[in-house]
């Protein structure tokens, strides 16, 4: 409710002739305004009268001062209501970010490599191997691995869960630091699986790289200020474990330890990507450019060193 007329700074007597009572004016207006005021005073007990044809409302002398100050501080308490509506930001037109490029590529290095068997060239040299990896220091199969696939079930399960959530992260973070992001953190997760793991294993496949993503989406979302605890804490993580219990449990030969790490260094790298304001240079097409191409040298130097170090 906004009252925004007048009220005269000296009430005007006026005589009832009703009750042989004296009332005074305490505010002049159009209709809707003394309705208003009537509300109000209606609201607080007071007693009073109103002439909306003529624009007046009246109270009795007594009641006079406790109704003209009941009704301004009604309108001061609402002077700034409703607010005024939220500056929508424009929408970022970005360019589309190479998710099929990348997927596709995944598919067409599962065309080079075949599915994963013992004596599979590919698999010996870019699977994780955690003995491997932690003894002898092979650290580049923490990415190879990510572009490896056992057989076309588990590539397809990769590629068609992947490219939806990696296409989102990337129209968030710009497509630079979204597969940059994404390497790292499944990179991450593979050598926390790899080193906290009591027993020697070996894994291979992109859906570490896939949580990583839903990681990072929750990450960013807890690092949000203005946000409220349920919707800052709660939510990004329920969410997120939800999707994991979903997507990631499932299967005879799936690595939950990957996807959960995956999961949890995406986490971290989310916090990391909004406390540093990373989402503010999703235009910079200088800065997305440069981040692609560093992760694209990434996967094919960690390939070069699988087939050229013994």
């Amino acid at each position: 409710m906004v009252l925004h007329e007048n009220i005269p700074d000296t009430p005007e007597y006026v005589y009832s002739r009703e009750d042989n009572d004296d009332w005074l004016v305490i505010a002049r207006g159009g209709s809707a305004y003394i309705q208003n005021c009537s509300l109000v005073l209606s609201a607080v007990g007071i007693e009073h009268q109103t002439d909306p044809s003529s624009g007046i409302l009246l109270s009795r002398e007594v009641d006079s001062e406790r109704a003209i100050r009941e009704i301004t501080t009604c309108e001061e308490e609402n002077q700034f209501w409703p607010p005024p509506p939220e500056e929508v930001q424009p929408i970022s037109h970005t360019e589309n970010p190479p998710t099929l490029l990348m997927i596709g590529g995944l598919i067409i290095f599962y065309m080079f490599t075949g599915p994963w068997f013992s004596e599979n060239p590919w698999f010996l040299a870019g699977a994780v191997d955690s003995e491997k990896i932690v003894v002898q220091g092979q650290w580049w199969r923490l990415i190879t691995a990510l572009t490896l696939h056992a057989d076309q079930v588990h590539l397809v399960g990769n590629c068609v869960v992947g490219a939806f959530i990696v296409h989102l992260l990337c129209k968030t973070t710009g497509y630079g630091t979204g597969w940059l992001a994404l390497l790292f953190s499944g990179a991450t997760g593979n050598l926390m699986n790899s080193v906290l793991r009591q027993s020697a294993h070996h894994s291979v496949g992109f859906s570490t790289a896939v949580f990583a993503a839903i990681g990072i989406f929750c990450g960013m979302q807890l690092a949000i200020r203005r946000a409220t605890l349920l919707k800052q804490l709660i939510v990004p993580l329920g969410a997120g474990t939800g999707l994991l219990a979903m997507l990631g449990t499932q299967g005879e030969h799936t690595d939950l330890g990957a996807h959960f790490f995956g999961f949890g260094c995406g986490l971290i790298c989310g916090l990391l990507l909004q406390i540093c304001h990373m989402d503010q240079q999703i235009e910079n097409r200088r800065l997305q450019g440069s981040l692609f191409a560093i992760s694209l040298l990434l996967v094919f130097g960690c390939w070069f060193l699988a087939n050229t170090v013994p």
